[in-house]
């Protein structure tokens, strides 16, 4: 499962109805506008180089004798232009098709690239560039932001009995139950074997904390296959302080839990 901040524009959510008309019904109109065109523009030419004390008289007369020229070089021009945009509106269309889904076939790609096989959550290294930039983010913004390390316990033992099948199996359930229990706006991934790392950005140390209990204890009152060990390091905000500083921070958190009996979560020294 996937938790990411969808940061969209208004400009980016409106959608014209000239951009969704299929080019079959678009160019065939503007066909028959430019079609239009041509003997209204031949009226209007021939009525500027009339006479100035003649205009209306000419007009009158010009309607009355050469309505059917008119008519003639107008349903000639609008039908041809009008062709011409619906076979221009078929290639058109197609191709606009075509690029819909390669667009489709382009995020799928990418959200393959950046997603774990096995959980669905994101990918070792996409978290790395994800925590780099909200550090920033935090750093300019003067926000604060936490991190949470969890980890399987004793998940050497759960393949070593029950095989490598088994032991997906958990890893699986295992990153479900963290993906309900973080925030909408938290960023949850594997970093690698049974090891889960989420972003908490704008998350205190107190709120960091108490996510990581509720998931800790949720293991624990649901009869799951395993438990977690986590630990937790947070920033108040606007701190020169690296990425991998905070991620050590909280490793070391997370090995205090491990010593202390598993099955338990360790904020900035401070176990529960």
């Amino acid at each position: 499962m996937l938790f990411s901040r969808r940061r969209r524009s208004l400009l980016g959510d409106r959608k014209f109805f000239w951009r969704t008309l299929p080019h079959t019904y678009l160019y065939p109109a503007l066909g028959f506008a430019i079609g239009l065109c041509t003997p209204l523009g031949a009226f209007v030419l021939r009525y500027l180089l009339a006479a100035p004390l003649l205009k209306a008289q000419w007009a009158h007369f010009e309607l009355q004798y050469n309505f059917l020229f008119y008519a003639f070089m107008g349903f000639g021009t609008i039908s041809s232009f009008i062709l011409f945009g619906y076979i221009l509106g078929l290639r058109s269309e197609e191709q606009r098709v075509n690029n819909r889904t390669l667009r489709v076939r382009l995020d799928e790609l990418h959200l393959k690239s950046v997603t774990d096989g096995l959980t669905g959550s994101y990918t070792h290294g996409y978290l790395h560039e994800v925590l780099e930039l909200e550090m920033q983010r935090s750093l300019t913004n003067h926000t604060p932001i936490s991190l949470l390390l969890l980890d399987i316990d004793n998940f050497k033992k759960v393949n070593d009995l029950h095989g490598h099948l088994f032991g997906d199996r958990v890893i699986k359930e295992t990153a479900e139950t963290i993906a309900a229990g973080v925030r909408a706006d938290d960023i949850f991934g594997r970093l690698g074997g049974d090891e889960f790392l989420t972003i908490m950005p704008g998350a205190d140390h107190d709120t960091a904390a108490g996510v990581a209990l509720r998931i800790c204890a949720s293991f624990a009152k649901s009869g799951h296959m395993a438990t977690v060990s986590i630990g937790v390091s947070s920033l108040k905000g606007g701190e020169q302080v690296s990425h991998s500083e905070l991620l050590h921070r909280a490793d070391l958190n997370l090995y205090q839990a491990k010593r202390e009996g598993k099955n338990r979560v360790c904020a900035d020294g401070a176990a529960g």
